[in-house]
């Protein structure tokens, strides 16, 4: 897989560092007085929940609305995503929509939608993942882990959000380089997959860095899966130090369904700007620890197509395609 921050240089990305605490909805009135509904498509708690959260403020004051956060959980996301992709094109549905969603699951399965179903407004974020397990783990290192799984075939079991998302697909990749065995237990978001691994159900699983960062009390990571440390949180160990070139960021952006009238559609993408500059965003990725980026429109577009084909590419080599 590329190294998605060449990808998105490549795109003439907007850098902005930061993340953290949950901001409600600003008690403003909406364009026509019609709130703004941005659906997160997994459960509340996880990374892109945070990330939407933390945008809501400035989305509310730059689009003169109320802007309402509508977590709508399963299916890997595609529920939450397919009720956008069925809204009227009018401005008033959004939705966070992450990379598993958009790229990864409409080749798996048939969906009522495919990467032509939304228009793109914005990138809103692009954040590394981790390896994460329980603070009381046993494992203390990415060798710890590989060890006890190549002692132990098949007896490590990895939360995962769904069959085809990027912490998946990550814990393929993980499981092919280190010559493991792992069961995968299906659950519902971050937050679910928290509730797993200290109910001991699960042994590990692959947030992005946002979620790990908001609940470093309870976990500690193993590795964090991209080529260099994070400058936000420099004592994360890489996995390529420790001979693991795995490299899989989560992002996600708002869309819109297909069919925005352009004035609307510049609209939503100055407010996505206006949210992504403003300083109680910044404050709270800078809290998170998370690096985030952002594409105006035409360019997450462009990326999003790409990055549809490039994973079909890869669902394919590991023969999960549905079609």
């Amino acid at each position: 897989m590329k190294d998605i921050a060449a990808i998105l240089r490549g795109f003439g990305l907007v850098a902005v560092m930061g993340a953290s605490a949950a901001l409600t909805a600003a008690p403003v009135q909406a364009q026509g007085n019609r709130p703004v509904t941005v659906v997160v498509p997994f459960a509340a708690g996880g990374g892109t929940d945070i990330t939407t959260r933390a945008m809501q403020e400035g989305m509310a004051k730059a689009l003169d609305a109320n802007v309402v956060v509508k977590n709508t959980a399963g299916a890997g996301g595609t529920i939450g995503v397919s009720e956008v992709a069925r809204a009227k094109p009018d401005g008033t549905t959004l939705a966070m929509a992450p990379v598993g969603p958009l790229t990864t699951q409409p080749h798996l399965r048939e969906l009522p939608y495919d990467v032509d179903s939304f228009d793109y407004i914005c990138l809103a974020y692009s954040a590394p993942t981790v390896i994460a397990v329980r603070k009381d783990s046993p494992f203390t290192s990415l060798g710890d882990l590989v060890a006890y799984g190549k002692e132990h075939p098949g007896e490590l079991t990895f939360a995962v959000q769904a069959i085809g998302s990027i912490p998946h697909i990550a814990g393929l990749g993980l499981a092919d380089a280190a010559g493991i065995e792992m069961n995968y237990l299906p659950v519902n978001g971050d937050g679910p997959a928290l509730k797993a691994l200290l109910d001991g159900t699960a042994d590990l699983f692959i947030p992005h860095v946002s979620f790990y960062s908001t609940n470093a009390d309870q976990l500690k990571s193993l590795a964090l899966l991209q080529a260099d440390r994070l400058a936000e949180q420099p004592d994360l160990a890489t996995a390529a130090e420790q001979g693991y070139a795995l490299d899989f960021p989560i992002w996600g952006g708002l869309v819109a369904p297909a069919g925005l009238e352009d004035a609307v559609k510049g609209k939503l993408e100055a407010a996505c700007k206006g949210a992504i500059d403003s300083k109680p965003f910044q404050d709270r990725m800078a809290t998170l620890k998370q690096p985030s980026a952002y594409l105006g429109a035409g360019d997450f577009a462009a990326f999003v197509h790409e990055k549809y084909e490039t994973n079909r590419k890869l669902l394919e080599k590991a023969g999960l395609l549905a079609k």
